[in-house]
């Protein structure tokens, strides 16, 4: 193996390492601005860490799929979201994004074990 192999072997094992880490953090919204435009608000959150395009996907798509009463305008990448709302949906729309930032980034539970208990006979 060629020493720029080595290299880029490591670089590319030290990315995904870098993702994995990121991923065992749930992203929060770090920063909130709001700003008065036309009849609504303009709403940007930044959160708390970049979203790997894994949790983007999964952001984006929930996002999209319910958004908010009120909701004029987004726009989604991987370190914010930005929106345009009516001012009484912006309580709302910042619960979503908790919510659905938390439900994207954080551990699925996904263990098999639905959380009720059964009696076996």
């Amino acid at each position: 193996m060629t020493m720029g192999a080595k290299r880029a072997e490591t670089v590319v094992g030290a990315t995904r390492e870098m993702a994995a880490k990121k991923a065992e953090n749930p992203a929060k919204i770090a920063e909130k601005s709001v700003f008065e435009v036309d009849n609504g608000r303009l709403g940007i959150a930044v959160f708390s860490r970049p979203l790997i395009d894994r949790e983007m996907r999964r952001f984006r798509a929930a996002w999209e799929a319910s958004l908010p009463v009120g909701m004029e305008a987004s726009e989604v990448d991987p370190r914010r979201i930005s929106f345009v709302a009516h001012p009484d949906g912006l309580p709302a729309a910042w619960d979503r994004i908790d919510s659905l930032l938390a439900a994207a980034t954080g551990k699925s539970g996904k263990s098999g074990k639905s959380g009720r208990s059964r009696k076996v006979a």
